[in-house]
């Protein structure tokens, strides 16, 4: 089973994302803040990290990326980021991201970029979706 790593601060749009993934077949470890995460990388070994670009206190999503990246469990994974702002997805892209979701959230969208970044889905026999 594939594991995805989800840091968002609103822990509402934590729960309606991992809810979702779930029903794909995938466990969701979920951080609310990205100091978290690379703590939650090492216990857990995700194979995706799904960032908010908006993470309150802690600022822009894009700017905590290259501090994932130092993190060793975290360096190589893709990382998809999710915002209300889809004008944003050139930059993030540019900064690093795998890939981008626009909020609120699309299923088909969100299932189609978890698919692109985990190979052959988010089970490691396939999609139930």
């Amino acid at each position: 089973m594939r594991t995805i790593l989800l840091i968002d601060d609103e822990p509402d749009m934590g729960s309606l994302i991992s809810m979702f993934i779930e029903e794909l077949g995938a466990r969701v470890v979920q951080a609310t803040s990205a100091a978290d995460a690379p703590r939650l990388a090492r216990r857990e070994h995700p194979d995706l990290v799904m960032l908010d670009l908006n993470l309150g206190a802690e600022g822009d999503g894009l700017d905590r990326l290259p501090e994932l990246r130092r993190e060793p469990k975290l360096a190589r994974l893709p990382v998809v980021v999710f915002s209300v702002h889809a004008s944003r997805e050139r930059e993030a892209r540019a900064r690093g991201a795998a890939g981008f979701v626009p909020k609120p959230f699309k299923a088909d969208a969100l299932r189609s970029q978890l698919l692109e970044h985990l190979g052959n889905g988010p089970t490691s026999t396939g999609s139930k979706a």
